[in-house]
């Protein structure tokens, strides 16, 4: 009986991690249709974030935080100069060197992102005690290892 009700336990696990997978991704991409946000993909959204709020970033950083090619990130950047979230300057040191940096739409957008993210993570942790959050961070760190092992 202990075997049966382990089996039920991890199909219930694997269940809760499908669900709340999609469930991200859909809720994400609603978050998305509001004024700030309004015309990007959530692809583009992470770009955003990527580049982040310190200023302006070497191409390269931002593809590293992203895990891209540069040729990818270079496509990403174009579309998000031409509706106005980026711009990009040459580095006054070395100018073959593109850095890219929000603009003021680019900022709120930013911002917009990170407020979704921050009230996802006050539900998530609502009501738990210090010793459960620890417990849910852990299982979190494992899922994620799993992923960027499998990567």
């Amino acid at each position: 009986m202990e075997a049966s009700s382990a089996r039920e336990q991890r199909q219930e696990v694997n269940e809760l991690l499908v669900e709340t997978f999609n469930s991200i991704l859909r809720v994400e991409e609603n978050a998305l249709k509001n004024r700030l946000t309004r015309g990007l993909t959530i692809s583009e959204i992470h770009t955003i974030h990527a580049i982040g709020l310190n200023g302006a970033s070497p191409m390269n950083v931002v593809a590293s935080r992203l895990d891209v090619t540069l040729a990818t990130l270079t496509a990403a950047i174009g579309k998000l100069v031409t509706k106005g979230f980026v711009q990009r300057t040459r580095c006054e040191a070395d100018r073959r060197q593109v850095l890219v940096s929000l603009t003021k739409e680019g900022r709120k957008a930013y911002r917009a992102h990170e407020l979704f993210h921050r009230q996802m993570v006050d539900a998530a942790l609502d009501g738990l005690t210090p010793e459960e959050e620890a417990a849910f961070a852990r299982g979190l760190s494992k899922v994620k290892a799993f992923f960027e092992h499998h990567s």
